[in-house]
C-alpha cells in the first residue's frame, strides 16, 4: 500500500542540522506512527514520503518553509521579571510556557535576561534551518 491522505503510515528517521549533527534519530528505538495529510510531522516530510510504500528508504533535505517556518519577528518578545512565579528559573535557555487569547499552550525561551527585562523567544528552535533527513519506511495501513 502506497503512502496517501489518510494512511497511517509507521517510520524510523534520522534528522541532522546544516553542520551534519545528529538532533534526533528513532532508529534502534521505536518508530514514529502517524497519519498521512494531518500535519502530525513537519509539511516537507510528508509530501517527500506521499506516493512511496514499506520499504522506502531515502535521505531529504527539508527547507525552513516546510520545516519549522523562518523566524517571526513578532514572537521575540519581553516581561518584567515580576512576571514570572518563583517556582519559574529565569535564566538563558530555560523555556517557559504561558497561554494564548484563545487559550493555547505557547512554550517560549529565555534568550536574554537583563535587570528589568527577560527576553522571550516563541519561535521554535528550529526555525530557519534547512534540515537533513534519513528516513525508512516500515508499514502503510
Amino acid at each position: 500500500m502506497r503512502i496517501k491522505k489518510g494512511s497511517r503510515v509507521t517510520f524510523h528517521y534520522e534528522l541532522r542540522d546544516e553542520k551534519g549533527n545528529i538532533l534526533d534519530s528513532t532508529f534502534g528505538s521505536e518508530p514514529v506512527v502517524y497519519i498521512q495529510g494531518e500535519g502530525e510531522i513537519i509539511e516537507g516530510l510528508e509530501e517527500f514520503m506521499e506516493g512511496e510504500e514499506p520499504g522506502f528508504a531515502a535521505k531529504v533535505s527539508i527547507p525552513p518553509e516546510k520545516a519549522y517556518g523562518v523566524t517571526n519577528d513578532a514572537l521575540v518578545v519581553f516581561a518584567g521579571p515580576e512576571n514570572f512565579e518563583d517556582n519559574v528559573e529565569v535564566e538563558v535557555g530555560s523555556a517557559v510556557e504561558t497561554e494564548d487569547p484563545e487559550g493555547n499552550t505557547i512554550t517560549f525561551r529565555i534568550i536574554e535576561v537583563t535587570e528589568d527585562k527577560v527576553y522571550l523567544d516563541g519561535n521554535h528552535p528550529l526555525a530557519d534551518q534547512t534540515l537533513d533527513y534519513k528516513v525508512e519506511v516500515l508499514e502503510v495501513h
